[in-house]
């Protein structure tokens, strides 16, 4: 339930700022701050299916490998993902570098989620005091 909630509710956050930083590097600010307060819910609406399908990668690769190449196939996936759905959505054609620019907008979601999701807390050790020392 966790990495479900880290991919639905964080990931498209964590898309859009990186968005945000992608375009202010490239010089393009559209509408200053009202324009980021109003981009947000877009960001929602459009970040859901590329965090659902991290998510199901995520969650599938859980027990099959350790947390850095999660981590890893996680963000491969969310910069696939991110590219597939900008060329599905778009109507209007998009120069080659701005295409694989913004796959780091995915990457970036894949990978912070599924390092926060692959986080174990930690186990207290406890000592027992009863056992002879060696």
């Amino acid at each position: 339930m966790k990495r479900f909630l880290l991919f639905l509710l964080l990931g498209p956050a964590v898309g859009f700022t990186a968005f945000e930083i992608r375009e202010l590097l490239s010089g393009k600010v559209i509408g200053g701050f009202p324009g980021f307060i109003m981009g947000l819910p877009f960001a929602y609406w459009f970040g859901l299916i590329p965090s659902l399908i991290m998510w199901g990668e995520d969650w599938f690769l859980e027990d099959k490998m350790g947390l850095w190449p999660k981590v890893l196939t996680s963000a491969i996936t969310g910069y696939v993902v991110s590219i597939a759905m900008l060329l599905i959505w778009t109507s209007v054609p998009i120069p080659l570098p701005q295409i694989l620019t913004f796959g780091l907008v995915g990457a970036s979601q894949g990978l912070v989620c599924s390092w926060l999701s692959g986080i174990k807390p930690k186990r207290d050790v406890v000592r027992r005091t009863d056992q002879p020392k060696a």
